[in-house]
């Protein structure tokens, strides 16, 4: 094959991945967050205005992806008691903040012993949001684990 002919085949392909990422971009809308989650560091640590559990908690890997139009998705891998490594809760949820305070929160999801979860939904936001974060909370809305690091 031909120099410039290889030049052009390359040339498209890296065209088709812009378009394509463009494209998801657009379509959800800009990501407003993108960040790692940590677990709570100490029992009823406040942040935004939401109350931390009762108990230290830590986390394998978390992460969360939130977009200008409300998609969120936010994965939980080994969340559990630092004291015990185990999970005694079974359900959990998100929880949104914008400007320092709660602004949307999703519906329970299952939360399993290994302190694995996954949530996928689209929270209403309000406009703009400023400093997002977002929390994995119990049923109480006591959170295990939130974004910063």
């Amino acid at each position: 094959m031909s120099r410039s002919l290889r030049l052009v085949l390359g040339l498209a392909f890296v065209a088709v991945l812009a378009v394509g990422n463009v494209a998801s971009t657009v379509a959800g809308g800009p990501k407003i967050l993108d960040a790692r989650l940590t677990g709570l560091p100490r029992a009823g640590l406040v942040v935004d205005g939401v109350v931390g559990g009762g108990l230290p908690w830590v986390i394998d890997e978390g992460h969360a992806h939130l977009f200008a139009d409300g998609r969120l998705e936010v994965q939980i891998d080994g969340l559990v008691l630092a004291s015990s490594l185990t999970n005694p809760v079974t359900t959990g949820h998100a929880i949104v903040t914008c400007d320092g305070a709660p602004a949307a929160t999703t519906s329970n999801v299952p939360f399993s012993p290994a302190g694995d979860a996954v949530v996928v939904a689209t929270v209403a936001l309000p406009s703009p949001c400023l400093a997002p974060a977002v929390f994995f909370t119990t049923g109480t809305d006591r959170w295990l684990a939130v974004t910063g690091f």
